[in-house]
C-alpha cells in the first residue's frame, strides 16, 4: 500500500483541529437547561436554552437542587455560614414556580445534599451532624442514620438513596464511599485518593466517583475502570468535578466548582462534548432540565 505524503497528512490534521476548535466554538454558544446551586450568587439559579437567567430564589450556601416531577423544586441552604462553625441555622425547602414555600425542614449546622424519596420523604445530608435524616412530607423527623465519618464541615459532601433502598454517601475527610443499609449497617466501603464530592450508582453495580480533581469509575470489586483527571482537559481549568449527572447517551455532565469553565460535558473517550463561557457563579450543584424521566446525580 503507498504511503499518504506528508503534505497531505499535515492538511487532513489542519482540517480535524479547525473542524474541532469550530464545534467547540457553536457549543459555546448553545446551552443546555439547566438549575444551578449557586452559592456565588446566593441563589438558585434556572437557565434556560440560551443561557440566560428566567427563574432565580434566594438561597444561602446551597449545594445541591432538583427540580421534582411536578415542577417544585428542592435544595438544601445554609444561613450564617462559616466552615469553621457547625451551629447555623440550615435545612431544605421546596418552593413552587411562583415562589410559594410548600416544604420547610429547618435544622441546625452544615446542610449540603437532600434529596425527594419515593415514599415522599426527604433525605437531608446534614454534615455538622455526621448523620443522614430522613424527613416526612409535614418536615417532622422520622428517622437518623449515623455515619461513620465524624460530623463536621468535610464529614459528608453529596449523599443518595439508591435502588434497593440503600445510602451512597461521599464522605469526603475520609476520602471514602461508604453504601448504607436502611437501619444504618454499613454494606460497603471504597477507599479513593481524593476527597470525593458525587457518588452515582450504575445498573451493573459499578460506582461513579468524583472530587477534587479526579473523576473514576469502579467495578463490584473496587477495581477502577475507567478514569478522568483535570489535566486530561487543560483548557477548562478544573478545581474540582463537583455536582454531577450521568446522561442517557452515557456521557457525564459536569459542574466544575471554582473552575475556569463552570459546566461542560465529557465523553467516555474524554472528548468534550460541550462546554459553557466562562464568567458564571461558583456553585457545587446542578440538574440539566432537558433529560426526561428521574435525573442519575
Amino acid at each position: 500500500m503507498p504511503s499518504t505524503p506528508r503534505s497531505t497528512t499535515v492538511a487532513c490534521l489542519c482540517v480535524l483541529v479547525f473542524t474541532s476548535v469550530a464545534f467547540a466554538a457553536r457549543a459555546a454558544d448553545t446551552f443546555p437547561p439547566l438549575l444551578f446551586a449557586a452559592e456565588g450568587a446566593k441563589q438558585i439559579i434556572r437557565y434556560d436554552e440560551t443561557g440566560h437567567v428566567v427563574w432565580e430564589y434566594p438561597a444561602e450556601m446551597s449545594r445541591d437542587v432538583w427540580q421534582l416531577p411536578g415542577g417544585n423544586i428542592l435544595f438544601c441552604y445554609n444561613n450564617n455560614y462559616d466552615s469553621n462553625k457547625n451551629d447555623n441555622p440550615s435545612g431544605v425547602m421546596e418552593v413552587t414556580p411562583d415562589k410559594q414555600v410548600v416544604f420547610h425542614f429547618k435544622t441546625t449546622g452544615q446542610v449540603w445534599s437532600c434529596q425527594r424519596l419515593p415514599d415522599g420523604n426527604t433525605l437531608v445530608g446534614a454534615a455538622s451532624q455526621g448523620k443522614l435524616l430522613i424527613v416526612s412530607p409535614k418536615a417532622e423527623l422520622v428517622r437518623e442514620i449515623k455515619l461513620i465519618n465524624r460530623g463536621g464541615h468535610s464529614c459528608i459532601r453529596n449523599a443518595r438513596q439508591i435502588k434497593g433502598g440503600d445510602f451512597l454517601v461521599a464522605e469526603e475527610s475520609a476520602r471514602a464511599v461508604r453504601r448504607y443499609s436502611p437501619d444504618g449497617k454499613l454494606n460497603r466501603e471504597i477507599k479513593v485518593s481524593f476527597a470525593p464530592y458525587s457518588a452515582v450508582l450504575f445498573d451493573n453495580g459499578n460506582i461513579l466517583t468524583c472530587g477534587q480533581q479526579t473523576m473514576v469509575e469502579l467495578d463490584e470489586n473496587d477495581k477502577i475502570v475507567w478514569s478522568l483527571k483535570g489535566t486530561d482537559l487543560p483548557t477548562l481549568g478544573v478545581r474540582w468535578f463537583a455536582g454531577i449527572q450521568v446522561l442517557p447517551s452515557g456521557n457525564i455532565f459536569i459542574c466544575n466548582a471554582g473552575g475556569k469553565i463552570g459546566f461542560f460535558e465529557i465523553t467516555r473517550e474524554k472528548t468534550i462534548a460541550w462546554q459553557s463561557k466562562e464568567g458564571f457563579p461558583m456553585g457545587h450543584g446542578i440538574q440539566r432540565l432537558d433529560v426526561k424521566g428521574e435525573a442519575v446525580k
